[in-house]
């Protein structure tokens, strides 16, 4: 039965890894054996469990993601029965999107052919260089061969959808390292590819090493020209700019992704996952929680109760119109005034006035009721956004 509520989305979490690149903050742990069979029952247990809730049951389903860690770590055959059992419990919209995100090693990438015939409709490639000395930089375990070959099968297992990842602004990278990145990238046709700067989150090895001054990023000056190299280059391929970090032809923009940044709703299932329901009721206007973080544990909570949540929020309204806000100014189409007003009961300007100086500054623009950054804006987009979180 379809519910008349609105479809979400479903993230779905695979925390392991062979081994972690120092600039990685997800949950994702390296264990000696992965145990593939015990946290896939985990998944599909948890999965039941929000069958049976009110505010998910018959609700349709438009996207689901698989992403970690690294999902290419589990059979095609395990992603296969949690796609399944999705489907048993969720209506599937009809032009649904399934990803999952995968590295191009070459035990990961024999399976590619699998994971298409299960149902994995979009691939996602953890590229994120083509030279030998940025991967090790990064410390990614797998080769620039072995990355052309995954990206070959990728065509040869029928993926008509695919996404590379590419990173750039790591130490010692230079223009002409990421103009030939971005040639290779291009010369697999990609109908879309992720470009991330190189952040040096807290908690990380490469954190520790910016502490003890050694890792020095990249000066501004470059990041701004690399930048501005990527949306050129990529633009004249045909792949235009429609979120911060995130470049595609038409009709190829990850759906999943756009949810998240248009307020939608979306369950997360698996360790350390984040949900979000939006739902106003006694001055709350969305409620967010997220798993236990530690596989076993959360292997043990699901076994025992089916419900593994260790931390709920409730978003009020300052929070809810402020992530709203952020989330929205993160793509090129910005914030439908109208929307806002309609979610929160009051014009964006009247909320924020500082609005009305990001305006004057040339930062911000309005077009068609809709508020988004400028080109400068999003040189400044981190510095932008603390007016609203």
């Amino acid at each position: 039965m379809l519910s008349d509520k609105e479809p979400f989305s479903l993230y779905i979490h695979i925390p392991y890894c062979v081994s972690k690149c120092p600039y990685c903050d997800f949950n994702v742990h390296v264990v000696p054996k992965i145990p593939e069979k015990e946290y896939s029952r985990a998944l599909l247990n948890e999965l039941d469990f929000y069958a049976r809730s009110e505010d998910w049951w018959g609700r349709g389903l438009k996207s689901i993601y698989f992403g970690g860690g690294t999902p290419s770590t589990f059979s095609p055959s395990s992603v296969e029965k949690m796609i399944e059992k999705a489907a048993s419990v969720f209506p599937f919209e009809e032009d649904i999107e399934i990803s999952l995100e995968a590295n191009p090693g070459r035990e990961d990438s024999a399976n590619f052919p699998g994971y298409r015939s299960s149902g994995v409709n979009r691939i996602s490639i953890g590229v994120q260089s083509f030279q030998s000395h940025l991967l090790k930089f990064l410390g990614r375990l797998h080769s620039p061969d072995e990355t052309r070959g995954a990206l070959r099968m990728v065509t040869q297992a029928g993926f008509s959808n695919f996404n590379l990842d590419l990173i750039y602004g790591s130490p010692g990278q230079s223009l002409s390292d990421l103009r030939a990145d971005l040639a290779e990238a291009l010369s697999f046709q990609p109908p879309h590819l992720s470009a991330y700067n190189l952040t040096i989150e807290e908690g990380t090895p490469f954190h520790r090493q910016y502490q003890a001054g050694r890792l020095r990023p990249l000066d501004e000056e470059t990041e701004v020209a690399m930048t501005e190299l990527i949306e050129e280059t990529l633009s004249k391929a045909g792949l235009e700019r429609y979120e911060i970090s995130n470049y595609a032809r038409a009709g190829f923009h990850s759906r999943h992704n756009l949810n998240y940044w248009q307020g939608g709703d979306y369950l997360g299932i698996g360790a350390g996952a984040h949900s979000f329901l939006r739902k106003q009721e006694n001055g709350v206007f969305g409620y967010r929680w997220h798993n236990e973080r530690h596989p076993g544990r959360y292997m043990e909570k699901v076994r025992r109760t089916g419900e593994v949540v260790v931390e709920r929020e409730d978003a009020d309204l300052t929070k809810a119109a402020g992530e709203f806000m952020f989330l929205g100014l993160r793509t090129m189409r910005g914030v439908s005034v109208d929307e806002f007003s309609l979610r929160f009961g009051k014009n964006p300007q009247e909320f924020y006035p500082q609005i009305g100086d990001l305006l004057e500054g040339g930062l911000m623009e309005e077009k068609a009721e809709r508020l988004r950054l400028t080109r400068r804006g999003f040189l400044v987009a981190n510095s932008i956004f603390v007016n609203f979180v």
